[in-house]
């Protein structure tokens, strides 16, 4: 099954990279960003792994960052519409 992120989505990840190292936590951009890759990979093997929120839509907490993946499960494809703030 193919994960992709809407652009909406890589403007929430990419906005959530610039805080950290605005703020001057360069280590903790490196680490936000090897978890939301690990969550993809997760979701790429277990679609419905996160809380059904609506029909097809479903919303997945990262474990160290304020941050859950709000994702559709369609046909033969994972799309993840936003990284929304926690």
């Amino acid at each position: 099954m193919q994960v992709s992120l809407s652009a909406e989505a890589q403007a929430d990840a990419d906005a959530a990279v610039d805080w950290d190292i605005g703020a001057g936590v360069a280590m903790a951009a490196g680490d936000f960003v090897d978890e939301l890759g690990q969550a993809l990979e997760l979701l790429n093997r277990f679609p419905e792994l996160g809380k059904a929120i609506a029909r097809n839509v479903r919303t997945l907490p990262l474990h160290s960052f304020p941050y859950s993946l709000i994702y559709r499960l369609e046909l033969d494809a994972i799309r993840v519409v936003a990284a929304s703030k926690s």
